[in-house]
């Protein structure tokens, strides 16, 4: 049965309660090389995939749209005999950390490698994983983020978008990341996709106008967010009543609000700005990132129980 096509303005309603646990298992065979499968870490969606470092392995590591620099779990790197070389800053949601260095010769993942890396190392109890591949590693290669069909394509033609498929303009700043412009009743907000992040979080600035606009819910109860480095930010969790992404509206979207370092960092802290994470990506068939064309593409499931149109 052919799906009907959307509206100009697709409306994702009830995040906050609905289509936000792990997807059953595919069933389908491996793809081919560049599609390599992803798997779930946990409640909230995120994706890894398996790397070789140096030639072993494979390892599980978290495919991080906003992490500039890749990590590797220390026991990892022991296992590896890696020397760990001058230490570095590595900066995340919650903060900066002083983190050990080390090189890996190469770093691959299908027929994608990189070589000659400085990567971060940390815990493995930290990460949750064997590692990050952080946008030092992605480069400006496409990114297709296949949540439906549970795959990872690098490097590739990405699909053509289709009636269900929203597509929003993006821009580069240093170091690789990719900002998208949203809108909350009132206000524009500077947005990016950060697959590393379970949770979508927002800045105070964003706090501050949202109440002005009258469309954020809650904000009491405080609560944590945990990033991929193990450092941990307080906030609120709250509700978004309407986060516009081009000509898409998700309404009722779940976030956390407080002080996110990352913004800081950019120069963007007392603008009003939002991490997009796991939780929200995960409503999507797919999400992907072209660079040559500076834009991001969300395509919404046929069977959402959350979609409905604009009239």
């Amino acid at each position: 049965m052919a799906s009907k096509p959307l509206s100009r303005r697709v409306l994702v309603g009830a995040l906050a309660s609905a289509g936000l646990c792990p997807a059953p298992a595919a069933g389908q065979a491996a793809a081919a090389e560049e599609q390599d499968r992803l798997r779930y870490l946990d409640a909230a969606g995120r994706l890894s995939v398996k790397a070789l470092v140096n030639g072993e392995g494979p390892f599980d590591f978290l495919i991080d749209t906003g992490a500039t620099a890749s990590v590797i779990a220390s026991e990892i790197a022991d296992q590896l005999g890696l020397r760990r070389t001058d230490s570095g800053r590595l900066h995340s949601i919650a903060g900066a950390e002083s983190v050990a260095m080390t090189r890996v010769d190469s770093l691959a993942v299908g027929k994608r490698m990189k070589r000659d890396m400085t990567v971060a190392v940390l815990p493995r109890a930290s990460l949750w994983m064997d590692g990050v591949l952080g946008l030092d590693w992605l480069g400006k290669a496409s990114l297709l983020l296949d949540f439906g069909r549970r795959r990872m394509v690098v490097g590739q033609p990405l699909p053509i978008p289709d009636a269900q498929t929203a597509i929003v303009e993006s821009r580069l700043v240093r170091s690789g990341l990719t900002l998208i412009d949203a809108y909350i009743p009132r206000e524009r907000v500077i947005a990016f996709i950060d697959t590393g992040s379970t949770t979508t979080a927002g800045n105070m600035a964003l706090m501050e106008a949202a109440i002005r606009g009258g469309s954020l819910l809650g904000a009491a109860g405080e609560t944590a967010l945990r990033s991929v480095t193990g450092q941990v930010m307080r906030g609120r969790a709250a509700t978004l009543t309407r986060l516009t992404l081009g000509d898409m509206t998700l309404r009722n979207a779940p976030l956390i609000v407080g002080a996110i370092h990352t913004f800081d960092y950019w120069g963007l802290g007392d603008r009003p700005a939002i991490v997009i994470g796991a939780d929200i990506l995960r409503a999507f068939d797919t999400v992907a990132i072209d660079f040559k064309r500076n834009e991001v593409r969300f395509r919404v499931p046929n069977d959402s129980p959350v979609l409905r149109e604009q009239r």
